[in-house]
Order: C-alpha cells, then structure tokens, then sequence
C-alpha cells in the first residue's frame, strides 16, 4: 500500500484508519502500508506515524509531486502487488475482500476503483461528479462489474486514486513513463502511466471495488485545484491519439481570440456569461447528471473556467519549455 501525501494533515490519519478496516476485513492486516511524505509543512507525517494498528511506515522526501512519490514508493516495497491510494480517499470495507481473489490471475489483476464523491456537506464536491457522470457515462449509466482496454481508455473512470496492480507491471509503466511538461509537480500522474499498463492487460471495475473521494470543501481551495488540473490535463491528455488531443488544441487557440471579441462586443460577452454556465449545465443534465449537480456547476463555472484555463496555459508553456531544455 503505497499513499502520497502532501499537506494531508486531517485526512491522511482518517484514510488510514478505513485502509486498516478493509485490510482486516480481507484478513490481510499485516500487509506493508508506506506513506510517502511529499515536503508536507503541516504535520502529515507525524499524523501518519500515530496511526497504531497497521504494519506502517513513513518516508519524507522533497516536494516533487505525486508521481514522484509514487515512485519512490513503488521502489521501496516490497510484495507481489502494490496498492496506490491518495490521502483524501477512504477506501471502502469490503472492498479488498472483493478484488483479493482476483489478483491472482494476470488477466484480472489491474483494478481502478469505483469513486464516490462525499457530497453531504459539501456542494462544491457535486461539480466534479457533474462532470465525471458526463465523461464516463459509459459507465456510470450502468455501474457493473467490467473492464476495459487501451482503446476504450478515455470512456471509462480510472485513475491512481485507489489502483491495484502487479508490482512489476507498475514498476514497468513508471520507468516507461515519459513526461511532456518541465515540472513534475505537474505531470498527469495516472493518464500516461495507465495507458501503458493497458498495453500488457485490461484494467477492471466493479461497484464492489469502490471507495469515497473527499473534494476541497471551501471555493479559494476548489479554484487552485482546478488550477492544477489544468495545468496537468496537457501532459496528460495533449498527446496524440487521446480523446481530448484535438479538443485542447482547439481551446488553446480559440481563447485569445474570445477574449479580443468579448472586449469589443462587451454586450454579447455579458450575454455569454449568463447564458453559458445555464446552457452547459442544461446539456450536463441531459447527458444523465443530476439537477442538483449541474446546478452546482453551473454557478462554479466561471471561477473553473478561469483557474482551469490559467493552468492550461501554464502546462502548455511548461510543456515548451521542457522542449526548450531538451533541446539545448
């Protein structure tokens, strides 16, 4: 069990105390839990080593992102398979019970986990599952137990939020994994590094394999969240033959020119900014989001937008500046 964690101060003890449930329930409490503490300034790894119950130890390291957490993790531990689960995630009881059986057979060995947005007491967490229920539709229409492989990547939820592997295969795909951007606080950490796992085999999903993601709860902490993932979606999704390619590279371009004609047609740009949110969110709903979910995306969608799109154009020029220093 390998946790990155970064200023998870609050979240990394309650984490382990659900991992620790559901390694009881699968009778497996012995198994190794590593946390790697990623430069945290607020304690995390003295909340991480008060954690009794639980073969656990804890490393500290620079901050250099999850990624590369993850990799100092993946090279420390040993076992046969390593389970990737971030700070903020509890992990449900029955759910390594679930998936135990499974590892032994190569061909039904890579799982991503069914996530759940913790939504009570927290509306800002309906933004992301609007969004997610449209992109994965695929699967969220008809929770069950499947999988999928290299060409249906982008239509299905998955991720290293709670992902279970073949330690080799892991160790494989992050030696393989090869960065766009210059700072690797801002690579996509499981886009690239998934995509060559399914290249060996099919990643599995199921509703028994499932566990909770908690959301930032306060608007300042949402905003440079979406900063972030803007800036991680070009490393992770600008390259050629993912779904979003095309899309990015029309955004991209399309931005400085919408910004000249809302200067100069401020009317039709105030028009647009009421509209807009109203007539994605309508669209979200259609496409089987909830009404209290779109509603929820539809008043964060200017804040997003912005923050998002400021860190789409920060990946991109971490992106040209990475060519920059390759080059020379």
């Amino acid at each position: 069990m390998v946790i990155p964690a970064y200023n998870a101060s609050g979240w990394i003890s309650r984490s382990l105390g659900h991992l620790s449930v559901a390694l009881h329930a699968a009778g497996i409490p012995e198994a190794e839990v590593l946390v790697v503490d990623d430069g945290s300034t607020d304690g995390t790894a003295e909340e991480a080593r008060s954690v009794s119950g639980l073969n656990l130890s804890v490393l500290t390291t620079q901050n250099q992102g999850r990624f590369r957490a993850r990799e100092l993790g993946a090279s420390t531990v040993s076992g046969t398979h390593i389970l990737f689960l971030d700070s903020r995630v509890f992990i449900h009881e029955d759910s390594i019970k679930f998936v135990l059986p499974h590892l032994a057979d190569p061909s039904s060995s890579l799982w991503t986990a069914d996530v759940h947005a913790q939504t009570r007491g927290n509306p800002i967490a309906r933004f992301w599952r609007c969004i997610e229920t449209v992109f994965w539709r695929r699967y969220f229409r008809n929770r069950r137990t499947t999988s999928f492989g290299e060409d249906e990547f982008d239509y299905f939820p998955k991720g290293t939020t709670a992902l279970i592997g073949p330690a080799d295969l892991l160790r494989r795909a992050i030696a393989a994994f090869e960065p766009t951007v210059s700072d690797w606080r801002k690579v996509n950490d499981d886009t690239a590094l998934l995509r060559y796992a399914l290249q060996e085999t099919r990643s599995h999903i199921s509703p028994q394999y499932s566990c909770t993601y908690n959301a930032r709860t306060t608007v300042s902490a949402f905003v440079k969240h979406a900063n972030h993932r803007g800036a991680v979606l070009i490393d992770g999704f600008l390259r050629p033959g993912t779904r979003l390619n095309l899309p990015i590279r029309f955004v991209l371009a399309l931005v400085p020119f919408a910004i000249v004609v809302a200067v100069l047609l401020w009317q039709l740009a105030l028009a647009a900014i009421v509209l807009l949110p109203l007539i994605i969110a309508t669209g979200c709903m259609m496409l089987g989001a909830r009404l209290a979910d779109a509603a929820i995306l539809a008043v964060l969608f200017w804040p997003f937008a912005v923050y998002y799109l400021a860190g789409m154009y920060w990946g991109l020029w971490l992106r040209l500046r990475g060519r920059s220093v390759t080059s020379d």
